[in-house]
């Protein structure tokens, strides 16, 4: 009932503040990276459909139907935590996807200050309009908003990226 309850105040809400913890809202993998309200509501909702029927419809002793119940939500939460990560994952670009747009042009969408990185505004290999961080191919460069680029190589989840316009 308490994984429901986290649930649905998850979602009507649009985040949990515990102990100046942000569960669920836009800053909560700022810190906190491991918590999650729909994987705590998971969690707790498994615990007791697994620990409920236990303890009601078996003799099984107490302590084992808690541990059993225990371990079946942490196996839940975990699984959801992979789940909601590779979620995560897909929207912001696989490195795969990434290396499809190189050779493509952009344009920068937030500015790259020298030895920074900022944002370019591209078309993926689906047509569809894909915003993503990038870092300069010179890391003494800067780039201002507006700036068309070309996408040039991947570096992790940052597209490489040269303005078109540099003169030699």
């Amino acid at each position: 009932m308490v994984g429901v309850l986290v649930l649905v105040a998850s979602i009507v809400l649009g985040h949990i503040d515990i102990g100046g913890a942000d569960i669920g809202g836009p800053h909560a993998d700022a810190g906190l990276p491991w918590l999650s309200a729909p994987a705590l509501a998971a969690a707790v909702g498994v615990f007791g459909v697994v620990g409920w029927p236990l303890s009601a419809g078996t003799s099984v002793p107490l302590a084992a139907v808690v541990i059993v119940a225990a371990a079946s939500g942490i196996v839940a939460y975990g699984v959801l935590m992979l789940v909601l990560r590779a979620m995560r994952r897909s929207q912001t670009g696989t490195v795969a996807g990434l290396r499809a747009a190189i050779g493509t042009i952009g344009e920068l969408s937030m500015e790259i200050p020298a030895g920074g990185w900022g944002q370019v505004r591209y078309l993926d290999s689906e047509s569809v309009r894909a915003v993503t961080n990038a870092v300069l191919v010179d890391p003494g460069a800067s780039a201002r908003p507006g700036e068309s680029v070309l996408i040039v190589d991947v570096d992790g989840d940052r597209l490489v990226v040269q303005p078109l316009n540099t003169q030699d």
